[in-house]
């Protein structure tokens, strides 16, 4: 994979205008779509759709109709006074023409419907309406000060345009009257309104901000121009693809900007970060871009990967705009990738060598260099009063979390100043709030409500909704029908109730459609007259409240009603407060995804369990720091706080990942734990700080949001973001002291081609979890041809297995009379793929004994008393087993030892031949010699055979022989011809200015003297073959491959 994506990086290298004009491309095509991109925020956004909750509220409306509602408030000296009314009474005739508007109820349409003959005057009319309860606190206030118009809307309304046009309405009026408009719908237009005005500011300040920093940092132009452009052109490809898929920006994807700006250019941060530590270093700006990204490639892979899993786990949230939210925060990360892999290295490529001078990058001076002593301090030394100071932290913070409370409160998400949330607050001082719930009653039968003691029924349940805390004002069927009732009685008292009989009932069922109109009885009565709506105006606006009043009520009726009777609490803020208790559910679910995904990264990249643990409870930390202090601060888990832990997850782990991929590269190099902490703090612990201010810095710009969660999200996301730099920093070095942090396994396992048990002899017989054990503390050495790994003399403090490649064990001879070593090497042994060396001197503890070099590229696994004692500590069998298979390996070099010394000592016991190591000297001479003087070189090999079986077995017998005829062989031999014993049974005769005819013929002469004497050899039967080559002339022919060809001779002949 790392070779294919370098191949890719060359290639791209090689051709940075290609890159640049594809990306130019893209991004022209996302920029042709943004004018395109829309703002849309509505309540609709914080529900649900598949909740049953939503289904039976949208049942609700099919029923009863939309129970939307805009109230303009009226507030003059006297409503009742004539041209106040008349003043009242022209306003809602111009709110009644207004498109989307399906009634308006107001005093002047309840006069119009009383007062048949017209002839009333305002004190009569405010007399005959003082008895009926019905108006006061709904139309009326107590003091006759103020009065609304309820402008009830169809289903079908675009709430937008019946708001711009009442919002004229009120600009028209007359100056003397003091009117506003509030209800739900005005909180989703200051909704939609103020997203657009965050979105519009935000982000600007935030990228200057962000550049001030990276200019701060870098100094150079080119240093901060090139990042912030990739985050720019990763800006331009999200919204342009919202844009193309006709999404609008809602509350939470206003946000993505500002996240993608604070987390994209902490990404790269770190890259910049290593380009200027490689750059540095490198011959060539192409060189320095290369071994960026070979450094960098994969941890930005991993941390951009974590990141889009953190948002991705949102998906699982049934929000629509939190979904909305993940996909284009992911996409833009997944945007970020393809840039700075693609576009950063491509622009790089223009840049020149920096000059050789002091680092000055990245480097705040001596107070930075002080804090990260300190941090290391207190990693090495302070572990026992840093994690007991951190393990209290955690649990206050834990005992925070359970008091936390789950709520969504649109009007609570304005800040206090705002008017649409003064209006909420004020309307209910005179009159009722704007937040309608409905309470439907009634049975499966028809006609159910025209007994009467089922109407009855209806106010029973009013006297106790009444009484309910956040309740202004409940209205009824019932309450209509009892105006109905006082209408048809002359305007008497003790008319203004409920009808006691079945005649009276049906007398004002027939007359309350023509008095009061049809859709005030659909609004309040199913046609069939089973089902009524019973109408809550309250100022109540948060879930729990909304929560609240629906489990009161129920428990209510459960008690003191039939429990025939079906009942339902409904209306969008119910909607709204069943979608905020999913938010509770989705957070665990998705922090839950994130956090068994994270470590099944980490488990995968480092092959521990325990490292993934150890990688994942950095990372829990500031999740918990963050949940903690919501709890002890009240803060509530809303649609836009639920976000924090999901991309806190996914930020803190793309830190996680640099640390702990350095430390990985630190710790292999000598397998020194606090070293590695100390080299790998100073070098990732600047850009982790930095990319930490730099996403603080962005996330607290949201502190200007006209949105309280939003700026309550901006500073929640600014303490996560510093406890996860106190978990990547403090936590994460100290914890990880206490693992093996090794991706050995597989790696091992590829370079072999097999698992390591059968490819090294070492761990012959072992389990894979045994190996495991063992390749979890040991290190990777890679060695270049021609390197030498170590020199004879030098202390012995491992041994080593290999990998992969090939290596020669070597001395160096004295050819002098003073005994100085003049440099002639002397190969001792080959070593190959699985092989152990090393092994000797370090299991005795005394010097080397031979030097070894590699022949090829070598990859050797380092074995050290370390990690073999902390084996035996922790894992006794397989330190056992070990150990065995140590001994077998060191037996079997000793046994190869004997042989081999047996074959090259200086005097054979069977004459006085030439030894092994003279024997190929002298050979290596001859042919050099015959090559440069044009001579002929010939060798016979002569083996010996015993026909006789019980001869072949006694090992006295054959040495016998085998002495005779070394003796035979030494006299018959010329002064210039070499004889050596070759193997146990074969001699090899080297002849010199030698045709092969001429060999040949020596050879038969060698032949008839061993037949001449066989009976003087104890009369024992021998048979002798004979190998015979000679040097090609004009060939460059080795002694290997002289011996070769009269071995393969010396073979067919035997045969």
């Amino acid at each position: 994979m790392r070779l294919s994506f370098r191949v890719m990086l060359e290639w791209m290298l090689y051709r940075p205008l290609l890159v640049i004009f594809a990306t130019a491309a893209v991004t022209l095509f996302f920029a042709w779509q943004l004018p395109d991109l829309s703002f849309k925020t509505s309540i609709y956004d914080l529900q649900i759709e598949d909740l049953p909750e939503t289904a039976y509220y949208n049942n609700f409306k099919k029923l009863f109709g939309s129970d939307e509602i805009i109230r303009v408030v009226i507030k003059s000296n006297n409503v009742f006074d004539p041209v106040t009314f008349r003043k009242i009474e022209q306003l809602a005739e111009t709110a009644a023409a207004i498109k989307g508007v399906r009634r308006v109820i107001s005093l002047p349409g309840i006069k119009k419907a009383v007062d048949v003959s017209g002839d009333w005057g305002l004190e009569k009319f405010s007399a005959v309406i003082s008895p009926a309860d019905l108006f006061q606190k709904n139309l009326i206030s107590t003091d006759g000060k103020t009065t609304a118009l309820t402008l009830v809307l169809n289903n079908d309304a675009e709430p937008e345009t019946v708001i711009r046009n009442v919002r004229q309405m009120i600009a028209l009026a007359p100056k003397d009257l003091m009117l506003y408009q509030t209800g739900m719908p005005l909180v989703s237009e200051a909704l939609a309104k103020f997203t657009e005005k965050d979105f519009s500011r935000l982000p600007p300040i935030t990228f200057l901000l962000i550049a001030l920093i990276f200019f701060y940092l870098f100094r150079k132009p080119q240093y901060f121009l090139i990042p912030l452009s990739c985050v720019a052109l990763a800006l331009v490809w999200t919204f342009g693809l919202m844009a193309y898929l006709q999404i609008p920006l809602s509350m939470l994807t206003m946000m993505v900007p500002v996240f993608l700006l604070a987390v994209g250019t902490a990404h790269c941060l770190h890259i910049f970060s290593e380009y200027l530590s490689c750059i540095r270093a490198a011959e060539t700006p192409l060189d320095g871009i290369v071994k960026t990204f070979s450094n960098i490639g994969l941890p930005s892979f991993l941390a951009v990967l974590t990141t889009i899993i953190g948002l991705g786990s949102l998906l699982v949230n049934r929000i629509t705009v939190i979904q909305e939210f993940a996909v284009f925060a992911g996409f833009g990360m997944f945007s970020i990738l393809v840039i700075v892999l693609t576009f950063l290295p491509a622009a790089l490529s223009f840049m020149s060598l920096p000059a050789k001078s002091p680092k000055k990058q990245i480097d705040a001076g001596g107070l930075f260099n002080r804090f990260i002593d300190r941090i290391v301090d207190l990693n090495l030394n302070h572990q026992k009063i840093v994690l007991p100071v951190i393990g209290g932290l955690v649990l206050i913070c834990l005992i925070g979390i359970f008091r936390i409370r789950v709520e969504t409160n649109p009007v609570g998400y304005l800040k206090e100043d705002t008017a649409v949330k003064r209006n909420f607050k004020d309307i209910y001082q005179d009159l009722s709030g704007s937040f309608p719930i409905n309470v439907v009653m009634g049975q499966s039968a028809a006609d159910f409500f025209e007994n009467p003691k089922h109407l009855a029924e209806i106010a029973r349940l009013q006297e106790f909704l009444d009484q309910l805390p956040g309740v202004d004002k409940t209205v009824s069927f019932a309450d209509y029908l009892k105006l109905v009732n006082y209408v048809l009685n002359r305007f008497e008292a003790d008319y203004y109730r409920l009808p006691e009989e079945a005649f009276e009932v049906r007398i004002l069922f027939n007359n309350y459609a023509t008095i009061l109109g049809e859709d005030m009885l659909t609004r309040f009565m199913s046609p069939d007259f089973s089902k009524t709506n019973i109408v809550l105006l309250t100022h109540i606006s948060s879930s729990q409240g909304f929560l609240r009043l629906r489990d009161q009520t129920l428990a209510f009726v459960k008690q003191h009603f039939s429990k025939d009777l079906e009942w339902e609490v409904t209306g969008l803020g119910m909607v709204i407060a069943a979608s905020s208790h999913q938010l509770t559910i989705g957070q665990i679910k998705s922090l839950s995804i994130t956090l068994v995904l994270v470590f099944g990264i980490m488990f995968i990249l480092f092959l521990s369990s325990k490292v993934g643990l150890i990688a994942i409870l950095p990372n829990l930390f500031p999740i918990i720091i963050n949940f903690g202090i919501m709890g002890w601060l009240g803060i509530e888990l809303s649609m836009v706080t639920s976000l924090i832990a999901s991309i806190a997850v996914g930020l803190a782990v793309d830190d996680t990942i640099h640390y702990l991929v350095r430390y990985n590269r630190e710790f292999k190099k000598d397998l020194d734990d606090k070293r590695a902490i100390r080299d790998t703090l100073q070098h990732v612990g600047r850009p982790i700080t930095f990319t930490t201010i730099t996403i603080c810095v962005g996330f607290s710009i949201l502190l200007f949001s006209s949105f309280k969660p939003t700026a309550i999200f901006g500073v929640m996301m600014v303490i996560t973001s510093l406890a996860a730099l106190v978990g990547d920093l403090i936590l994460l070095p100290s914890l990880i002291q206490h693992v093996e942090l090794v991706t050995l396994w597989d790696l091992v396992r590829l370079k072999l081609g097999k698992e390591p048990r059968e490819g090294i002899p070492l761990f012959k017989g072992l389990s894979g979890t045994q190996v495991h054990y063992i390749l979890m503390a040991g290190s990777l050495t890679k060695i270049e041809a021609g390197e030498i790994l170590f020199h004879k003399g030098e202390p012995s403090d491992s041994m080593y297995t290999i990998i992969s490649g090939a290596m020669d064990v070597f001395d160096l001879v004295s050819d002098d009379e003073s005994g100085q070593k003049i440099g002639n090497r002397v190969l001792i042994n080959q070593l190959k793929t699985g092989d152990l060396l090393g092994e000797m001197g370090f299991l005795r503890s005394v010097p080397r004994s031979a030097s070894v070099i590699a022949t090829k590229p070598v990859e050797l696994l380092k074995i050290n008393w370390k990690m073999i004692k902390r084996l035996q500590w922790l894992y006794p069998p397989t330190a056992h087993k070990f150990f065995l298979n140590l001994m077998g390996i060191t037996c079997d070099r000793l046994q190869n030892l004997t042989e081999c010394f047996s074959e090259i000592k200086v005097q054979d016991d069977s004459a006085e031949l030439c030894n092994r190591l003279n024997f190929f000297k002298i050979l290596d001479t001859e042919i050099q010699r015959s090559q440069s003087c044009c001579t002929n070189l010939s060798l016979c090999l002569v083996k010996l055979n015993f026909e006789d079986g019980a001869v072949a077995s006694d090992n006295l017998t054959k040495d016998r022989i085998f002495h005779s005829l070394g003796e035979i062989f030494s006299e018959e031999i010329r002064s210039w011809d070499t004889l050596h014993r070759y193997e146990h049974q074969t001699y090899v005769i080297l002849m010199p200015q030698t045709s092969f005819n001429e060999a040949q013929d020596y050879c038969n002469r060698l032949k008839r003297i061993s037949e001449k004497n066989y009976s003087e050899i104890d009369g024992v039967g021998l048979k002798l073959a004979f190998g015979l080559a000679e040097l090609t002339p004009g060939k460059d022919e080795t002694g290997a491959e002289l011996l070769a060809k009269a071995t393969s001779v010396l073979q067919h002949v035997s045969s």
